[in-house]
């Protein structure tokens, strides 16, 4: 399940744009499964809380990105618990921004593989001292682990690794990715 950050619908080729050329989402889009009756909230935490756990983000207790707005209640069921109390091996890499301390964090909410990086975007207080996007320092389960490289990129080579784990056997594999969020640093080749 791949969910981009505050990306508009209209920021893709595939949705009839005609000056962005994103031909790489728009390949994916013609060969995936799309959530075409989700509606997001107006932030980001919010939309994932209501993803995550398949009810009105309000009501799991989250409305906003800041101020303890943007945890769900622990006592809300979320999608990996579910996926991995039935079997799957479960994991998550980029954007969780549903809690970094316990019980929120993802590995306390079903997920067995975590990489993320701290609060709601990289380079914010609760992120690792010094990210940007490049070459940066994110959790794995917990542990700080620097990385070569952009943060989109990590992100999508780690879970291909966990995908290739775990091919044989049932699995959920979760890329929130930052990006498009501000701020708006890509490589050269990207941009």
């Amino acid at each position: 399940l791949i969910l981009t950050d505050d990306q508009g619908y209209g920021d893709l080729g595939c949705h009839g744009n005609s000056i962005l050329k994103t031909p790489h989402l728009d390949r994916l889009y013609g060969e995936s499964v799309r959530l075409t009756n989700f509606h997001v909230d107006p932030t980001c935490s919010p939309t994932r809380a209501a993803l995550m756990t398949g009810r009105y983000s309000t009501r799991t207790g989250v409305w906003h990105t800041v101020m303890g707005r943007h945890m769900p209640r622990p006592r809300e069921i979320m999608m990996p618990a579910l996926f991995a109390n039935s079997g799957y091996r479960t994991a998550v890499f980029g954007k969780w921004h549903l809690g970094d301390s316990y019980p929120y964090r993802p590995q306390d909410r079903g997920f067995h593989e975590v990489l993320v990086h701290g609060g709601g975007g990289v380079g914010q207080i609760p992120d690792y001292w010094g990210n940007d996007y490049f070459d940066d320092t994110y959790w794995r389960n917990g542990v700080e682990e620097s990385f070569e490289g952009y943060c989109t990129d990590v992100w999508f080579e780690e879970a291909t690794r966990f995908i290739e784990r775990h091919k044989d056997q049932p699995f959920f594999c979760y890329i929130p990715t930052n990006a498009p969020h501000g701020p708006f640093r890509v490589p050269d080749v990207y941009a």
